[in-house]
């Protein structure tokens, strides 16, 4: 029987930062990370909202480990 697929693909699932876990509520977490989508801040050039969402997109091409000396 073949073993379930632990590494989805990155273009799946919730969109995390650094495809790290989904926060569970109740859970103590050392760090968090919060996205906030405001445009309120702007007049004539909105499209700040995206922000959070971009840097998720991005971060998702991160490595864990380094390809050159496996370092994780």
């Amino acid at each position: 029987m073949s073993e379930p697929n632990n590494n989805p693909p990155r273009y799946a699932g919730i969109p995390t930062f650094m495809r790290l876990p989904v926060y569970e509520p109740g859970v103590a977490a050392d760090i968090a990370i919060v996205g906030v989508p405001y445009d309120g801040g702007v007049t004539n050039r909105p499209g700040t909202r995206h922000g959070p969402r971009e840097v998720r997109n991005e971060s998702s091409l991160i490595r864990r480990v380094n390809q050159a000396t496996g370092a994780l």
